[in-house]
C-alpha cells in the first residue's frame, strides 16, 4: 500500500477544513513525478522570475459562490469551491510553450489520483489520498490551457498554464475544521 504519510501533520485536526484541504494538495502536487521537489505556493498572486521555473500557484477563484444550506439555522452548507492552479515551466526559449504542456499533464495526473476510485480490485478506495481523507466530497478537473509569456509587460519570459478546479466540500459554519 503506498505512504500517504505527508498528508499528516501536527495540529491538522483544529485547522479549518479549507486551510486542510490547500495544504494536502500542495503536498499531494509538490511529489507531481517527474518534478519532485517542485515548490507548490498558496494564495500567492505574484510569483517572481527568480522563484517561477518548476512552480505551482494555487489561488481562489476570484469569485465567491453559495453553498446550499441544511441544518437547523443553516449552519451546514454544501459548497462548490473554485480554485485556479497556475503552473510555471522550465524554461525553453526556442518553444516555450512545449515544457509548459509536459508539466501540466503531470500535474494533471497527480490530480486525477486524488478523484480515480479504480482500486485495481474491484473495491471502492478508503486510502487518505482518496478524495484527501473526506475532507473533498469531489473535484472537477477542468481543460487547463497554456498561455505564452507576457512580452508587454515584461513579467516574465515563461510560457505558463492553468487548471481550474471545482472542489465540493461540506462545511459547517459553527465548527470550520470538521
Amino acid at each position: 500500500m503506498p505512504d500517504y504519510s505527508y498528508l499528516s501533520y501536527p495540529g491538522m485536526e483544529t485547522e479549518p477544513k479549507q486551510l486542510r484541504v490547500m495544504k494536502k494538495l500542495t503536498a499531494h502536487l509538490e511529489l507531481t513525478p517527474g518534478f519532485e521537489g517542485i515548490k507548490v505556493f498558496r494564495g500567492r498572486g505574484v510569483v517572481t522570475s527568480a522563484e517561477a521555473e518548476n512552480a505551482l500557484s494555487l489561488l481562489e477563484a476570484p469569485r465567491s459562490l453559495f453553498g446550499e444550506g441544511a441544518g437547523y439555522g443553516q449552519t451546514k452548507r454544501s459548497e462548490q469551491w473554485a480554485l485556479i492552479l497556475q503552473g510555471f515551466p522550465v524554461d525553453d526559449r526556442e518553444n516555450p510553450s512545449d515544457p509548459a504542456y509536459v508539466l501540466k499533464a503531470a500535474v494533471e495526473i497527480q490530480l486525477a489520483a486524488v478523484v480515480d476510485n479504480d482500486s485495481g480490485n474491484g473495491v471502492q478506495r478508503t486510502d487518505s489520498l482518496y478524495l484527501f481523507g473526506g475532507d473533498i466530497a469531489s473535484m472537477d478537473i477542468g481543460q487547463g490551457i497554456v498561455r505564452p509569456a507576457n512580452q508587454e509587460s515584461g513579467a516574465s519570459r515563461l510560457a505558463e498554464f492553468f487548471i481550474p478546479l471545482l472542489l465540493e466540500i461540506q462545511t459547517d459554519k459553527a465548527k470550520p475544521h470538521i
